[in-house]
């Protein structure tokens, strides 16, 4: 970025307790980031800060208030379209949490979005709750003035060494680190890299990849994360129907995880909701044959439509591309070299003329 960014923040834990109490550490945090760098220009924050009680209580402790400060609130991700969790909170507490996106999205100046589904499908969902309420003659008639706030702005990607990387059949670079060699009779190497989180479906993958396993298709595994219950067992029984194909199973240092990335021949994604998808466009850009969804945000990121399924589909694309997995490389090389659009410096400069355009207006 040309511009200087202050980073105000809290840990990346107990989210829901954040969602609903983190505005006041975060305006006590703010306070003394203005009393060492002055005024920002723009405020940029994240769909799980509640953006109006955060402004309120920075107009009584910050110095100067914030007073025509603009802020920008980006949604990554958010409370309205979230899948429920089977052992998550209840729907009372989950319909509180939408409530807090909405609010924000009053208060916000500008609002970004990584994708235009995330963002349609939001207004599909606040039609819904703000019809539910009990005043909902006083919200509906603000949803087109909050729509017209916002916009499209992908989240950036750290893509350049991965897109720079020759893939070859025999032998692959791994950029900053010792060449990756997988010998090309080695079967080819399936990879999972996503949260282990109800929403993104390893039950799914593991049952398409063990069908194919049992019609004696060879292929490796490799399962990327951590698993994020309290129950570690569960793991072991979701993994168990293909525990023997798996090469390596949990989280990675960046640059082991990076070098994986491009060993690995083909990345699938199952999830019950995807607003971008930074575990695929990374793959992707990795070389990896990506198998998604045709539909959720990727027909935004993967935008070569024979690479997509539809629903209910899983296994019989997987089984395509391990058949014929040198024909789907060459398909996927075009769409691989479209990612570049999504690598950070592109990003970036897209972000600071959107802001430089906010504080100008």
């Amino acid at each position: 970025s040309r511009h200087r960014i202050g980073i105000v923040g809290q840990p990346g834990t107990h989210w829901q307790h954040r969602m609903v109490a983190g505005a006041v550490p975060l305006a006590r945090e703010t306070a003394r980031h203005v009393d060492l760098h002055g005024t920002p220009d723009v405020v940029v924050a994240t769909d799980m800060v509640d953006l109006p009680s955060w402004r309120g209580l920075c107009a009584s402790m910050v110095r100067g208030g914030l007073a025509g400060v603009p802020t920008v609130l980006y949604l990554h991700e958010n409370q309205m379209t979230q899948p429920p969790s089977p052992n998550g909170v209840a729907d009372g507490r989950g319909r509180h949490l939408a409530w807090t996106n909405w609010r924000s999205l009053v208060a916000a100046d500008a609002i970004w979005s990584n994708s235009r589904w995330q963002l349609d499908s939001v207004f599909e969902s606040l039609v819904d709750l703000l019809g539910s309420s009990p005043d909902a003659e006083a919200q509906l008639p603000l949803l087109e003035a909050v729509r017209s706030r916002c916009s499209v702005q992908p989240v950036g990607c750290d893509l350049h060494d991965l897109l720079a990387v020759e893939r070859m059949d025999q032998g692959r670079s791994d950029p900053g680190g010792p060449t990756a060699s997988r010998d090309s009779a080695s079967p080819p190497l399936v990879l999972w890299n996503h949260r282990w989180s109800h929403d993104k479906g390893l039950e799914r993958a593991v049952t398409s990849l063990h069908t194919l396993a049992t019609e004696g298709i060879d292929f490796e595994l490799a399962i990327v994360g951590e698993d994020d219950h309290n129950d570690p067992a569960r793991g072991e029984r979701i993994l168990a129907p293909v525990a023997e194909r798996i090469v390596h199973r949990g989280w990675l240092e960046p640059k082991e995880y990076r070098r994986l990335l491009l060993r690995s021949d083909v990345v699938v994604a199952c999830p019950r909701q995807e607003n971008f998808g930074i575990s695929v466009v990374e793959a992707a850009a990795a070389g990896c044959v990506p198998v998604v969804p045709d539909a959720f945000a990727y027909p935004e990121t993967i935008d070569e439509g024979a690479l997509r399924y539809a629903e209910g589909r899983l296994t019989t694309r997987l089984r395509e591309v391990l058949v014929d997995l040198e024909g789907h490389r060459r398909l996927a090389s075009p769409c691989r070299e479209r990612l570049v659009r999504f690598d950070w410096p592109r990003v970036a400069a897209a972000y600071d003329s959107s802001i430089g355009a906010l504080v100008q207006e």
